[in-house]
């Protein structure tokens, strides 16, 4: 369906990237030496109110301090220790296993309903987060003004996320086309909204510290956390819509370009509905917390609380996100039902007889 010259050519803007990608990861600084061990080990038995028996992987046993409102532990249940110099503390239950259980759950499901399909984007996801670590998070902890070079990494993350999952043609460029515009027009509206307010990006207490103990730019932080959250939403709605129109050509072939983006737009419309309400319930999920202790302060009139960076950064960052999305689906609509519109013939489906004598029965 598509050249290898074309299929060459979407591939340039990701390989212009990677020189960029590699540079955010040796920009990563020197990490402090640590200070103690963690260790692991099997938890025994209490041995006074503020001690515990461990015994560790090399079979030493030991007596750990415990804090006294940590949970209640089990005999036989492994069991985190720190370490430093001969005192021991026990940490924290060993959860990571239970992460490995869910985690094939998901791969099993995903594999049952969506087949080869669901197991690509399990994939797609595992490469997403591995650049996020590997490369965003050096370029954040760089401390200079990383944003343009975060996002542009998302945006080539994304497409080799998209690509693997749906495959290198035009349903593909046409999401990503639409996904890359209104990232750009949601990142510039961050770095407006930032320069109008005088937002720091410091009512985040976690950006505050990191600021502080490793020179981290907290408006960066402020700016990507924005975009990252509304990529997310955009990932899902312009691929949708590309789809739609796509399958809309193949049941309906011959369909003028504006008849295939009506249609595709009503659904379009469902999905708008849909998402708004996603990302209002996730940004008040993720807000939980600071709402709680806004609310349960009454010394403060409401329009002065809503004044404050805390709340307000929240509440642009959800309004900016929902701007970029709304922006998405009428983009990506269009663009599909553009190229679908001026390729049909691609889209003419064969008659299911095609076999025999041509007769029907």
């Amino acid at each position: 369906m598509i050249s290898k010259r074309a299929r060459r050519l979407c591939l340039l803007p990701l390989l212009a990237l990677l020189p960029l990608l590699l540079g955010g990861c040796v920009q990563l600084p020197d990490s402090p030496l640590p200070i103690g061990t963690y260790l692991r080990g099997t938890y025994e038995q209490q041995y006074s109110q503020s001690e515990v028996v461990v015994t560790l992987e090399n079979g030493e046993v030991i007596n750990a301090l415990a804090y006294a409102d940590g949970p209640t532990y089990t005999q036989g249940e492994a069991v985190v220790i720190y370490q430093t110099g001969t005192t021991y503390v026990l940490n924290d239950p060993v959860r990571t296993p239970y992460l490995g259980w869910l985690l094939g759950a998901v791969m099993v499901i995903a594999v049952v309903v969506a087949r080869g399909k669901g197991l690509r984007a399990i994939l797609g996801s595992g490469l997403t987060l591995l650049a996020l670590w590997l490369f965003i998070l050096p370029a954040l902890l760089s401390g200079h003004d990383s944003a343009p070079l975060t996002i542009s990494a998302l945006g080539a993350v994304l497409a080799v996320c998209v690509y693997l999952v749906h495959g290198l043609n035009w349903k593909s460029h046409a999401a990503l086309t639409a996904l890359w515009s209104a990232t750009t027009a949601g990142y510039f509206i961050t770095l407006l909204l930032a320069h109008l307010t005088h937002l720091s990006g410091g009512a985040d207490r976690a950006a505050v510290v990191a600021q502080n103990s490793y020179g981290i730019n907290a408006l960066s932080l402020y700016v990507v956390g924005v975009v990252l959250s509304a990529m997310g939403a955009m990932n899902d709605v312009t691929v949708t819509q590309a789809s739609v129109v796509e399958t809309v050509a193949q049941n309906q072939p011959g369909q003028p370009i504006h008849r295939l983006y009506a249609l595709g737009m009503q659904v379009g419309r469902d999905h708008v509905g849909s998402m708004v309400t996603v990302l209002v319930l996730g940004y008040a999920a993720g807000a939980l917390p600071l709402m709680l202790l806004l609310r349960a302060d009454p010394k403060e009139p409401m329009w002065v609380t809503l004044n404050g960076e805390a709340l307000f950064s929240e509440l642009a960052g959800l309004l900016i996100a929902l701007i970029t999305m709304l922006l998405a689906v009428p983009l990506s609509t269009g663009l599909a039902a553009w190229w679908v519109g001026t390729h049909q013939r691609i889209y003419v489906q064969p008659p299911i007889h095609s076999e025999g004598n041509g007769t029907g029965g």
